[in-house]
């Protein structure tokens, strides 16, 4: 049977196992995150791996760890590099976002409140500001487009015109069965051109997806998913097509002219369209000397700016094209 002291012995080295293991604890789970107002944001974006109210991190360079700050400078957490705190690899594997570089930051409409909100909370001394540093790419900064649809606006009516005529041609002094195969339905299409790009995502081919309102005697209400190149003047292209291919017969006498008649409504109309492309991730700011305990701190784009003021647009315009084809009749002479 084992004696007091043994027993003692083992309880007090289970003690000193445990309270030499270091734990980090585990971040808090937020269902809303608030922009710069205190507003529950709509952008689909704000999906960082850190708490919404995470609104800036500071790298420990001592212990290796990401330390979270909420915006009264209360610490929130601290979190391995590398393991929690990977908010932007999903966005960069993403056909909607690009790189978000500091020259592209810099021109969002509340980049000096970035400027100001370190200046506040770490000083204004001698720094480097960067974006997607190399050594943690995983807490850097996109540039994304939103998900939400992005609807095209018409401005006048479309100009329309019929054409009629017989795919098989005319068929006469002949008893049998003439035979046509047509797709009946409609195309879209339509060649965009970029008119204004955004000063962020700049030159970078990025994905969305386009909504096209119900036009009477035009087309049908659709939504495709395309791609564009953010840069001025480059075009891109919005296909749809709704067809099925159809076989008509008719009985032909002999000595009557028979016929399949088709008819084809084109019709032709001006779009517009605006992208809204909002940056996401976090600001970097590496100062020379050790402030508030830290030489690098972060600055999280998407708690710290409202949407406007971490977005851009790009707009866009062009003509659209439908073609609608059906069959009015098939027959022969009376």
């Amino acid at each position: 049977m084992p004696s007091t002291t043994h027993f003692v012995l083992v309880l007090a080295a289970a003690i000193l196992f445990a309270s030499s293991l270091h734990a980090i604890p585990a971040p808090e789970q937020k269902k809303n995150s608030s922009d710069a107002k205190g507003k529950t944001s709509t952008d689909p974006l704000r999906k960082p791996a850190l708490p919404g109210n995470v609104t800036h991190i500071a790298l420990d360079t001592d212990s290796g760890e990401l330390v979270a700050y909420l915006r009264d400078g209360s610490i929130l957490g601290r979190y391995s590099l590398g393991e929690d705190s990977g908010s932007i690899l999903n966005e960069r594997a993403s056909p909607r976002c690009g790189d978000l570089s500091i020259e592209e930051a810099k021109t969002l409409p509340g980049w000096n409140a970035i400027e100001k909100y370190a200046d506040d909370n770490w000083g204004d001394g001698s720094r480097n500001t960067v974006t997607n540093p190399k050594e943690y790419l995983d807490m850097g900064a996109q540039a994304c487009v939103t998900e939400q649809v992005v609807e095209l606006t018409f401005d006048k009516d479309p100009v329309c015109h019929e054409t009629k005529s017989s795919p098989n041609g005319t068929i006469t002094n002949t008893t049998g069965e003439v035979t046509a195969e047509i797709d009946q339905g409609w195309t879209t299409g339509s060649t965009q051109t970029v008119t204004k790009s955004s000063t962020i995502g700049v030159s970078q081919t990025l994905g969305f997806s386009v909504g096209v309102p119900e036009v009477e005697s035009f087309t049908q209400s659709f939504t495709v998913s395309t791609e564009f190149k953010n840069e001025k003047s480059t075009a891109f292209d919005v296909q749809y097509q709704d067809t099925t291919k159809t076989t008509v017969k008719i009985a032909t006498q002999d000595g009557k002219k028979c016929e399949v008649s088709l008819s084809t409504t084109s019709c032709d109309i001006q779009a517009t369209g605006k992208i809204q492309i909002f940056a996401t991730g976090w600001v970097w700011f590496n100062y020379n000397d050790r402030t508030k305990g830290h030489y690098k701190w972060a600055a999280n784009i998407d708690a710290v700016l409202s949407d406007d003021d971490r977005s851009s647009w790009t707009e866009f315009k062009g003509s659209m094209s439908s073609e609608a084809e059906s069959v009015f009749d098939g027959g022969c002479d009376k």
